[in-house]
């Protein structure tokens, strides 16, 4: 299956090099979402060094891997099809990682039993596309958070079909247990930024928890 590589710049050294794919599902190319995402955590808004950090719907793996040269311990998670070409990506930048960063499977609505004590951020980059996996989504959000997970959530805001109304359900059910604060987008890199991409972060409601 043919590779084509995807370059991410970064601002304390060598680029990242993202082997992506040309054929197979959604999750073999480098979204844009997941650009802004990365380059997000460069700005040092949110504090990664020794952190323990766990990527949902890594695809290529760019936002968990560039998390891990920032410092961070990161588990990087997709289907099954998808642990190649992560472990290609992760064996790629190896050299450019100071915390660490490994991938497993992690379907979404199944057991979250081993990626326990909850991580301190959840990474997700243009998650949300199909309905079908709204509610698994959620589930699997909710089994791993704990009071002081952070979760940047990055999207791409689309217009076409039935995508508003997809997102539209997503944050509805996700504010029945979460609470949401966009993140200005002068916040966001200055050069990877768009009116369009946006960045929530995300905190369990408080009242959910056993005091």
């Amino acid at each position: 299956m043919a590779g084509f590589v995807r370059e991410l710049e970064r601002r304390g050294g060598p680029a990242l090099r993202l082997e992506q794919r040309a054929a197979g599902g959604v999750g073999c190319v480098v979204w844009d979402a997941a650009l802004v995402l990365a380059k997000f955590l460069e700005t040092g808004a949110c504090p990664l060094a020794r952190r323990d950090v766990l990527e949902l719907g890594a695809g290529t793996g760019a936002v968990g891997i560039m998390a891990a040269t920032l410092g961070a311990n990161v588990t990087v998670t997709d289907l099954e099809e998808l642990q190649e070409l992560l472990m290609v990506n992760i064996e790629n930048n190896r050299h450019l990682v100071t915390g660490s960063v490994r991938a497993k499977v992690l379907k979404w609505g199944e057991d979250v039993t081993e990626f326990q004590p909850p991580p301190d951020y959840i990474l997700m980059a243009d998650c949300i596309y199909y309905e079908e996996s709204l509610e698994p989504l959620l589930k699997t959000l909710k089994d791993l958070t704990g009071p002081d997970t952070c979760v940047l959530c990055c999207y791409e805001q689309r217009t076409m079909g039935k995508n508003p109304e997809i997102e539209r359900k997503y944050f509805e059910l996700l504010q029945m247990d979460f609470e949401l604060e966009k993140i200005p987008l002068d916040k966001h890199d200055e050069e990877y930024r768009s009116e369009d991409i946006h960045i929530v972060n995300i905190h369990r409601k408080q009242t959910n928890f056993p005091s």
